[in-house]
């Protein structure tokens, strides 16, 4: 069995839409998880066929994305704790220095000083076709029900969606957060491992067009190995969304190990290679996170569900 904790922002400062984990918690995390088992790279144990010694707790440590608060923060709590984790990037989003669409979309509605947006799609939920959003509080809370319909709808619809909110305000200057090809080239020559998290954070399992699909894992494939010179064996799926086509596509592209969310250990006897369960890690009082890294959160969830 392997824990494999999934991270994406480390940071002091809050965020009402998309909280990073701060960072005096992150360090407690990994206080905790490296003394409670041994944590290796993911890419290490597929290298060694998974042979783990059956009595020893193994984690991994994992980042999506490529923020620069990822070496900013998180870097030095690795360091003194002295644990490799692995760094999974959004290539276009290092290359142009912007953050996902995900993100996009929370800080779009929430410093825009627009009001009128027109969002009268069919593929929408009737709530959702509004017109105007005339203060903050109303934009906030529109984008928090808003994002996760996104997450539900194909990718062509989605993009439409994405369009529109980036037309309407265009008076948002995006904030550059992302990692630089230099900054990861330092990461890799401290021993922390980099894979691809594809080139425009789409929604794998929902994209229609196998080409498409079959771009976004090659080229950010592709875009690893001419900054980095090495193709990587890891696909992160943003947002844990997959399906058969895609596992199928990873595999010819030439990748040996893709990543999901399904907030439960890792069973190599058991599992995928290109299923691999993570267990995401929020910014949450520390009893409930200790709670996540010992499974019992993910345990009840999964309990509850079938009852």
């Amino acid at each position: 069995m392997v824990k494999i904790f999934l991270f994406h922002r480390i940071n002091p400062e809050r965020d009402i839409l998309w909280d990073p984990v701060d960072v005096s918690l992150f360090d407690k995390c990994v206080k905790y998880i490296s003394s409670s088992s041994e944590v290796v790279l993911l890419e290490d144990l597929f290298l060694a066929n998974f042979g783990l010694n059956q009595t020893k707790n193994y984690s991994a440590i994992a980042f999506d994305d490529g923020y620069k608060d990822n070496i900013d923060y998180a870097l030095p709590i690795l360091t003194k704790h002295g644990v490799k984790a692995s760094f999974y990037v959004v290539t276009d989003c290092i290359d142009r220095n912007i953050p996902t669409w995900t993100y996009i979309i929370d800080y779009s509605f929430h410093y825009t000083t627009k009001h009128k947006i027109d969002l009268d799609f069919e593929f929408l939920p009737e709530e959702l076709r509004i017109k105007n959003l005339y203060n903050a509080d109303k934009r906030i809370a529109f984008v928090k029900k808003l994002k996760p319909a996104l997450k539900r709808i194909s990718h062509e619809d989605r993009s439409k969606v994405i369009a529109v909110v980036r037309e309407s305000f265009d008076d948002v200057r995006l904030p550059q957060l992302m990692m630089s090809w230099e900054e990861l080239r330092q990461l890799r020559s401290e021993g922390h491992y980099i894979g691809s998290h594809t080139v425009t954070h789409s929604m794998l399992g929902s994209m229609t067009n196998e080409d498409e699909v079959a771009r976004e894992l090659t080229q950010s494939g592709a875009k690893i190995k001419h900054h980095l010179g090495y193709f990587p064996m890891t696909i992160s799926y943003p947002v844990g969304s997959y399906n058969a086509a895609t596992i199928r596509l990873s595999w010819a592209s030439g990748y040996r190990i893709g990543l999901a969310v399904k907030q439960r250990p890792f069973y190599p006897t058991k599992d995928s290679r290109f299923e691999i369960p993570r267990i995401e890690i929020y910014n949450e009082p520390w009893i409930k996170t200790r709670l996540r890294i010992d499974n019992v959160v993910g345990t009840i969830s999964r309990f509850l569900k079938r009852v």
